[in-house]
């Protein structure tokens, strides 16, 4: 499940293929795309919600038998990164309708 909810993202962000057998390779931080600290900032800031939300729906399957399917899973990643850098990341605007068809623009962001 976590390995097609990363595929689904790799997708949405236009990276190629998702090639990572590790937490550490996953949450590395080292997204070579990232041109400056800000698009490296909103590229963590997308790994960690992912991260987060993983963590809390695997929790939700395990203790209360609750399913997560990857394509609501996506879903909810681009509505809480979103959320979570329009309000913690300064210095960066995002624009929804740009977010969801091509956020990669913003690993460029300076």
């Amino acid at each position: 499940m976590a390995f097609d909810i990363w595929t689904r993202v790799y997708k949405w962000w236009d990276l190629g293929s998702y090639t990572k057998l590790s937490l550490t390779e996953s949450f590395g931080g080292n997204l070579t795309v990232a041109k400056t600290d800000l698009g490296a900032k909103i590229w963590q800031a997308v790994e960690w919600t992912c991260g987060y939300l993983l963590w809390k729906n695997r929790n939700n399957k395990v203790f209360k038998k609750k399913a997560w399917c990857a394509p609501s899973a996506l879903n909810e990643i681009q509505i809480t990164s979103f959320d979570w850098i329009s309000h913690r990341v300064k210095g960066v605007h995002l624009e929804w309708h740009k977010w969801l068809a091509n956020p990669k623009e913003y690993l460029l962001a300076r």
